[in-house]
């Protein structure tokens, strides 16, 4: 994420707080609380402060067909496998701990401006529709850095008792801080085009309806104007799961794979992004390594990097 001197880690205090939740949290009370929260709620946090280390349980989630069936429409995912459930769609169960994560006590930063940059998730096996799930979301790193706070939670999806998923999302609030001289940025290296990837205006309220995931930018562009924003952005989500979904299809994650993304520059909608990735197979390691970035089409602008590695 950045390598930067001035980066100052918060210190989470052990033993970790158990917060078990009997369903998950209503998104519309979470963004009415996050609304109030922020009005009393700081951007940044003291050197000194001790923050517990928190985790959040739901246990015995049972997926919802219908919306996995409607979130593979929406993202791009091939249907021929309809039991096994997307990889990028397991982060979507935890948008609501995660708003019940940062609207609690227990966290120490407002709510609102927390923006998504970075995202892994890594699958030990696949999991089917017709398991029982365990959920935990803790929160695991909070950094104070030279533009602001970075936090980090784990998330952890477990199937009678054993890991099957696991993700990390990293979350930035800018804060009031002094800016600090940027190193020259590299020239960039661009990967080989493969595709054209189209984001249709109203993709950030399709994405909504299959991942709960209704922050008001990303719906109507009158409502992302109130966030400063030109015009509704896409969910960084969204854009990832449909370059996972192409990827998916080209590759094949049919068995533990794990993908990482950094989300760069907003896809402001309608758009016209490009797709582009290169392969290589780490014969020692049984892997397939994909690197893969996502660019806006007239401008090469990068909106998403990262990569995929898969067992062959």
């Amino acid at each position: 994420m950045e390598n930067d001197q001035s980066i100052h880690h918060i210190v989470l205090a052990v033993p970790e707080t158990i917060v078990e939740i009997k369903k998950c949290p209503s998104m519309g009370f979470i963004f009415l609380k996050a609304f109030l929260i922020s009005l009393f709620r700081s951007n940044t946090i003291k050197d000194d402060v001790i923050v517990k280390k928190t985790r959040i349980i739901l246990k015995n989630y049972l997926p919802d067909k219908e919306l996995i069936k409607n979130y593979r429409t929406v993202c791009g995912f091939s249907k021929d496998r309809p039991k096994i459930i997307p990889i990028s769609y397991l982060q979507t169960i935890f948008i609501g701990l995660l708003g019940k994560f940062i609207t609690s006590s227990f966290f120490p930063i407002n709510p609102l401006g927390l923006i998504h940059i970075f995202q892994s998730f890594e699958q030990k096996r696949p999991v089917t529709t017709d398991e029982i799930l365990d959920l935990a979301c803790t929160l695991d790193s909070i950094k104070k850095t030279g533009k602001g706070i970075e936090t980090g939670f784990t998330l952890e999806v477990r199937s009678q008792d054993k890991l099957v998923w696991q993700g990390i999302s990293v979350f930035f609030t800018r804060s009031p801080v002094k800016k600090k001289k940027t190193a020259e940025k590299k020239d960039e290296i661009f990967l080989e085009k493969k595709e054209t990837i189209l984001v249709p205006a109203g993709t950030g309220r399709r994405y909504a309806s299959v991942s709960g995931d209704y922050n008001p930018h990303h719906l109507y562009t009158v409502l992302a104007k109130l966030f400063g924003f030109k015009r509704a952005i896409a969910h960084g989500m969204w854009s990832l799961a449909r370059v996972v979904a192409r990827l998916d299809k080209k590759f094949g994650i049919h068995d533990s794979a794990f993908v990482e993304a950094s989300f760069k520059l907003p896809i402001f909608m309608p758009a016209k992004t490009t797709l582009g990735y290169e392969c290589q197979n780490d014969t020692e390691n049984q892997q397939t390594i994909v690197n893969f970035e996502l660019r806006d089409k007239q401008k090469r602008l990068p909106h998403l990097k990262g990569r995929l590695l898969k067992t062959i």
